[in-house]
């Protein structure tokens, strides 16, 4: 199979996936879309150099790395909002104001990224440990302290906010 051809396989795939992935990082649906397109021309020119068999741990890991990229930038930029207030949700974040899932999603938004990106990949991408431990470079061990300590958080917000708590992540549910 020629590189265009597994490349629009690659896409068909793994476009939605990689994009909630992308979310957790950069929060923001059109940027999340940006990064995962950015990403695919960077695996498209390096597709040689893909060892295994899988390649979506290999596109996870140039997407995180591509909105980490984009962090940094966007950190040393000085950005003003002076009509913050006229802002309307867009139309993912009314969805999931609706949804069921709203409360969990929420709080695992609000999660540190060292913390949200594991629990994405293990709990909603299905991806073992060892392939999230590559993708974001680093040891088995790491990912599972994180996902304890992930899961220990979200008890504590979801625990606080049912009971009287002031949990940012709960106050308009």
């Amino acid at each position: 199979m020629e590189n265009k051809d597994r490349l629009a396989v690659w896409i068909d795939l793994y476009t939605k996936r990689l994009v909630r992935i992308a979310y957790t990082y950069v929060r923001d649906w059109t940027a999340a879309e940006d990064m995962v397109q950015n990403a695919f021309i960077k695996a498209y020119r390096s597709m040689d150099t893909l060892l295994k068999p899988d390649p979506f741990p290999w596109l996870v890991q140039i997407v995180i790395n591509e909105c980490k990229q984009a962090k940094r930038k966007h950190w040393r930029e000085v950005i003003t909002n002076l009509f913050q207030e006229r802002q309307d949700d867009s139309a993912e974040k009314s969805y999931f104001n609706r949804s069921d899932l709203s409360e969990l999603h929420e709080a695992v938004l609000a999660l540190p990224s060292r913390y949200s990106a594991p629990i994405v990949l293990y709990y909603f991408e299905e991806l073992p440990i060892a392939d999230i431990a590559s993708a974001l470079n680093t040891n088995v061990g790491t990912i599972k302290t994180r996902l304890k300590r992930g899961r220990e958080q979200l008890r504590l917000r979801m625990k606080e906010d049912r009971y009287g708590g002031q949990s940012q992540a709960f106050q308009n549910v």
